[in-house]
């Protein structure tokens, strides 16, 4: 089978390391893998741990980028592409446009974020144009049916992890310029708005004014992290939360967490959640979007309502201080995220709708 990956994203973020393991995983298993992005952003320039990638550098400038559909669409004739994935929302227009060219090939869109497309013409055309939209959660193929796409076109492959990707030693917590004996709760994150971090940081506030030996480190970056410094500030929690930036040693950084925070409002599934899970840290946990999927309730981690920031703080301090808790939820999330959030899982599960869409 021939493949055809598009994301013209600037940067690095889970949808990209998501496309990377289906990438690897599928020419594991003997598929021919091409690939097209922007020059010098890293989707192209990364190897993804296969060899002998075809990759096309291509402007994408918007998303109907008639240049860019046209040479898609030479690569498709030439190549003969079986499938074209999008793995990104202006790559989901440039795949319809590319077949609508090419007068060949299948199109599967990738929808990670849990929010409804948009409402106009344009983009419900694009929906009903694609042979089947692979949502990453439960939650998201909800949203796709409300939104009005055909159900028999919407499949469910849940996002998944390479394991093995989070083995690593735990950081030197002086490193980090935390006391060794400090309660630490981290999260991972963009500092966007839908990763809720206001919330994060207002519980945190109650968990220190009853810990007040507790620290709080956020591995991210983004537009809003200026509100969040001064959101600090106003907390009075200068002295208790780092923000760290983007790190490149974030699986050592998780193996130094006491508990894991995610305070998303919205989250097509939430895979720093995974990374977690593998590492064994407890998981505390918000309800938005796919996470409920991974975090259930007393089972694999701790978890309550969005926006709810007395009980995001009432979960974390539970977490730190129920040791028993904490270690019978890690075990579970654990072989949860083996049973059914692995990058093998996941490329399986795409091949299955592959096979599906070619056999008509």
């Amino acid at each position: 089978m021939n493949v055809l990956h598009l994301d013209e994203q600037r940067g690095w973020r889970g949808g990209e390391q998501q496309a990377s393991y289906l990438i690897r995983g599928l020419a594991q298993r003997g598929h021919t893998q091409f690939i097209a992005g922007r020059k010098g952003e890293s989707f192209l320039e990364r190897d993804h741990g296969a060899p002998d990638i075809s990759k096309f550098a291509l402007p994408f400038a918007n998303e109907a980028d008639i240049y860019t559909a046209w040479r898609l669409a030479g690569i498709v004739r030439k190549h003969d592409i079986d499938i074209i994935h999008a793995h990104t929302s202006h790559a989901h227009a440039m795949a319809v446009l590319t077949r609508k060219f090419a007068d060949r090939g299948k199109v599967v869109v990738s929808r990670r974020v849990d929010f409804p497309p948009r409402a106009n013409a344009f983009t419900r055309w694009k929906y009903r144009a694609a042979d089947a939209v692979i949502a990453i959660s439960d939650a998201i193929a909800d949203v796709l049916r409300a939104y009005g796409v055909d159900n028999s076109r919407i499949h469910v492959v849940h996002s998944g992890i390479d394991p093995t990707r989070v083995d690593a030693v735990a950081i030197d917590r002086s490193v980090i310029h935390i006391p060794d004996d400090a309660p630490l709760f981290g999260n991972v994150a963009a500092l966007v708005g839908h990763k809720d971090h206001a919330t994060l940081m207002r519980a945190f506030r109650h968990v220190v004014d009853v810990l007040p030996e507790a620290w709080l480190v956020v591995a991210g970056e983004g537009k809003l992290r200026a509100d969040i410094e001064t959101l600090i500030r106003e907390l009075n929690l200068g002295e208790h939360v780092q923000l760290l930036g983007q790190r490149d040693d974030v699986p050592s950084l998780l193996h130094a967490l006491d508990v894991f925070v995610m305070s998303s409002k919205e989250e097509g599934l939430g895979t720093s959640v995974l990374d977690a899970m593998a590492a064994r840290v407890p998981v505390v946990s918000t309800d938005g979007g796919g996470l409920p999927e991974m975090v259930q309730h007393e089972e694999t981690g701790l978890i309550g309502p969005v926006g709810d920031e007395k009980q995001l703080a009432e979960n974390m301090l539970r977490m730190w201080r129920d040791r028993a808790l904490a270690a019978r939820v890690v075990e579970s999330a654990h072989e949860l995220l083996l049973t059914k959030f692995t990058a093998d899982a996941m490329t399986e599960g795409n091949l299955r709708v592959y096979e599906r869409v070619i056999a008509g």
